[in-house]
């Protein structure tokens, strides 16, 4: 059979690689064509001499113009790219637009040269992906198409609709109830050395790309200037709020600012600003403080109306502890998808999502649509523990469920790569339950 991937960097590139691997132990006439959306997943693959094509290039070789194709699939084609170029005070409709023309018809001649039997891709948002499953949906009704993101504590999501809030169990983690598993600490693997010089390469390339104005959309990324250290230090003042001390407080878990899932399933459209505002109006309603956490990797990152709004506002500040810390002072934690939610479900703290995401229907975890129903949300969990809102079931065990159900062990960045196994048998026999791979290659796993 013909397998189809889509790559992004160099890191994807080496669990990809492990996945072709694994699958030639399958299927002996296996073969393979990796599209590369950045230099260094191109020149990874290369250098592992496997059959593999740069897209980005396929597409600024095509035409931009399409037939049978409307402007408002094009728009959601190149949707996130849009965001990004308007978050970089440019011109995106007519830019993103064209580029999105020139992946459709790049992607259309690839399936029709290659004509694969299979289609994994990394995510489902971004403009490669989305042409992809706009054209295989188009053209190529019956060819199986996996999605693959990286899951929570160690493991990997694979799944034929999508990833992130439209992953296809979404909705049936709702019946899972735990019983007959026991809560499971996360397993702890080591991860590999990534090499810089692939990374790198896609960094030079950027820069000289941008200096003669020719950098692709889908390259673009969000600006994200650092907050000045005093203003910053302001919102971090330890006396801001009681919770600082050690006293109950609302946790607000902030996202990656360029999060593809906070962009595509982030129903109010809320920016990090207005998020928190939102928050601590309902917040003031009830009585309390309110602790903002950012992303670890992003702080000081988040928008300057953020920022001016914390060291403007009483009762509320910033916070710079572990997650462990912030999650054992917080009465509620809300979000609108963030892991984080997660965590503090995992941590037996209720969590309250304002969007969508994969996990949002766990049980215990509470969905709001609006403002109108945050403050009644925040009040009805406020004091009390996800076991206390489930009825006494364990949240740990409910995820051991849904980890065997959904979940594949095993991490793309982990040293000794051991998805690739269980994603290859997935792969050539789609019909197999993720149950039944999980129980033979565990089978396995004892005889050796």
């Amino acid at each position: 059979m013909k397998y189809l991937t889509v790559v992004y960097y160099d890191t994807f590139a080496r669990f990809f690689s492990a996945i072709e691997d694994e699958v030639r132990l399958r299927d002996g006439e296996a073969e393979f064509l990796h599209l590369a959306l950045f230099p260094s997943a191109y020149l990874y693959l290369a250098l592992e001499r496997k059959a593999v094509r740069l897209l980005p290039w396929e597409a600024t070789k095509a035409s931009s113009s399409v037939t049978g194709v409307d402007d408002i699939d094009l728009d959601r084609i190149g949707a996130y790219h849009s965001y990004i170029l308007s978050g970089a005070a440019r011109r995106a409709g007519s830019r993103v637009r064209k580029r999105a023309a020139k992946y459709v018809n790049a992607v259309s001649e690839i399936l029709r040269e290659f004509g694969p039997d299979r289609v994994i891709m990394s995510g489902d948002t971004r403009i490669a992906c989305e042409a992809l499953s706009f054209c295989l949906a188009r053209d190529w009704p019956d060819v199986p198409k996996f999605h693959f993101e990286q899951g929570p504590g160690g493991t990997t999501i694979l799944d034929p609709v999508g990833v992130n809030a439209n992953c296809s169990f979404r909705h049936e983690l709702a019946a899972l109830t735990g019983e007959g598993y026991a809560a499971e600490a996360p397993q702890k693997r080591a991860r590999f050395k990534r090499n810089p010089v692939f990374r790198g390469v896609d960094h030079v390339l950027s820069r000289c790309l941008s200096a003669v104005s020719r950098l692709p959309a889908e390259w673009r990324t969000l600006p994200m200037p650092r907050c000045p250290k005093e203003h910053y230090m302001a919102c971090l003042e330890p006396d801001v709020i009681a919770g600082a001390g050690g006293a109950s407080h609302v946790l607000v878990a902030l996202q990656v600012p360029d999060d593809a899932n906070n962009i595509h399933h982030n129903p109010l459209g809320l920016g990090d600003a207005q998020f928190v505002e939102l928050v601590v109006r309902a917040v003031r309603h009830l009585g309390g403080n309110v602790l903002v956490r950012e992303h670890p990797l992003y702080r000081r990152r988040y928008s300057a109306e953020l920022y001016d709004f914390i060291s403007a506002s009483a009762g509320v500040a910033l916070s710079n502890a572990e997650l462990k810390s912030d999650l054992s002072g917080a009465t509620v934690v809300v979000t609108v998808n963030s892991m984080t939610g997660f965590d503090a479900y995992m941590s037996n703290v209720p969590s309250v999502l304002l969007g969508r995401a994969f996990y949002d229907h766990l049980p215990g975890i509470v969905r709001v649509d609006g403002e109108e129903g945050l403050v009644e949300a925040i009040e009805s969990v406020r004091g009390k523990t996800v076991s206390e809102l489930i009825g006494g079931r364990d949240p740990q065990a409910i995820f051991a469920e849904a980890k065997a159900r959904c979940l594949i062990e095993g991490h793309w960045l982990d040293a000794d790569l051991i998805a690739p196994r269980v994603i290859a048998e997935m792969i050539v026999r789609p019909d197999a339950t993720l149950r039944d791979v999980a129980r033979l290659h565990a089978g396995l796993a004892v005889a050796e």
